[in-house]
């Protein structure tokens, strides 16, 4: 054999080589690309709602971006924010009697209006038996057939940074997270660890507007906030609130923040809730509601930011007549900052809350503009809402 031909063949070879490898690097790089896109915890809405699923993950959250969003150029969304949901105590009894989709039969017109709908979700969904014995209180829990019905009926999103979320231990959370997911509900506000659970829920409108949904809790037991390495809620801390809320106000145009705060049964806002609104507003909050007193509470503007410090009971079962009292906060924002805020008054009887008579909602709407001083409210005598003056 010549050494040419050797040459020859030897060159031949080096190419067929050269296809292999190229052709080998491109399938792995495919395959790779393939079970991201497979796998991804992204999710698109039938009503054309989409997120990524950062908050509450089971695993570790994704590292936040410095992007800076144009918020004056940011398109309109309409987001609805609804206060305490539990299917534990007197409402499982309900639940079990009249199924899973009767709390939402009569609200869910309402809360299907809005691009996004939030609620605070107090106890897990779980089938856990074991409870968690750092819990002074009760103990809330439902059964898992209840996420189904509560997407159906238009909620987007459930906040988590609550006291009731722990209550059967890490287990129920992340039974929880997986049936909430399954429905393809956005979680903020627990996770896998401090990282996870402080992760805003990034969620966009079928337009491309966007916000950053954050919570904290400031009265949860001891042992049930997230740590570096163990699962639990978001603690309502003044320099995380500060560091948080700052970041995602560079990276989203909206934000609006949850805090789990106050005394159950009050109507008085403390000093330490204010504290801690102010924090939020300061931070870049473009928005700040509360739960967990299980009252309406007054409203207060700060810096042109409202504060709303408690939403009441959305499905609950109270034994107070203030407890059966409710307010439902409608928001519109546009050009990178909230331009409207509607007040919807509700009435929860057994579980279900519904729709006011224009007579009733006139009197939940004067008894909140009474308790907000400052604060400007439009109140309709026609559609029994108020508007807040921004």
């Amino acid at each position: 054999m010549t050494r040419t031909l050797q040459s020859k063949l030897r060159r031949q070879r080096a190419k067929r080589q050269a296809v292999f490898l190229v052709l080998g690097c491109a399938g792995v790089i495919g395959l790779v690309l393939l079970v991201f896109s497979l796998t991804a915890p992204r999710y698109t809405e039938e009503d054309g709602v989409s997120y990524t699923q950062t908050a509450g993950e089971v695993v570790q959250a994704p590292e936040t971006t410095s992007e800076v969003v144009p918020s004056a150029s940011a398109p309109p969304l309409s987001l609805g924010l609804g206060g305490d949901v539990t299917f534990g105590l007197a409402v499982a009894d309900v639940i079990e009697r009249e199924g899973p989709g009767y709390p939402w039969s009569e609200v869910s017109p309402l809360l299907e209006d809005y691009d996004i709908t939030a609620v605070n979700l107090e106890g897990p969904l779980c089938r856990g038996t074991e409870p968690n014995p750092v819990q002074p209180s009760i103990y809330l829990k439902g059964d898992t057939s209840c996420a189904a019905p509560m997407a159906a009926a238009g909620i987007d999103a459930v906040c988590l940074a609550n006291d009731h979320i722990m209550d059967y231990g890490t287990a129920g959370l992340e039974e929880t997270l997986n049936v909430l997911r399954a429905e393809e509900l956005g979680v903020f506000g627990a996770g896998s660890n401090n990282r996870a659970a402080e992760q805003p829920l990034v969620l966009e409108s079928e337009n491309g507007a966007s916000i950053a949904l954050l919570s904290f809790c400031d009265v949860a037991p001891a042992g049930y906030a997230a740590g570096e390495d163990s699962p639990g809620v978001s603690q309502a801390s003044l320099e995380r609130i500060v560091e948080i809320v700052g970041q995602a106000a560079q990276q989203s145009p909206y934000v609006a923040v949850f805090v789990h705060w106050g005394d159950v049964g009050s109507s008085e806002i403390t000093m330490r809730q204010r504290e801690l609104a102010r924090a939020c507003v300061q931070a870049g909050a473009d928005l700040v509601v509360g739960c967990h007193p299980h009252v309406v509470q007054g409203i207060e503007v700060v810096d042109g930011v409202p504060i709303i410090y408690s939403l009441g009971n959305l499905v609950f079962s109270s034994e107070s007549e203030e407890g059966k009292s409710a307010i439902f906060a409608g928001c519109l924002f546009s050009g990178g900052s909230l331009t409207g805020l509607e007040i919807i008054p509700l009435g929860v009887e057994g579980a279900k809350p519904k729709p006011l008579s224009v007579d009733q909602a006139q009197s939940v709407l004067q008894q909140l503009s009474a308790a907000s001083p400052g604060v400007e409210l439009d109140i309709s005598p026609v559609t029994g809402t108020a508007t807040l003056r921004i």
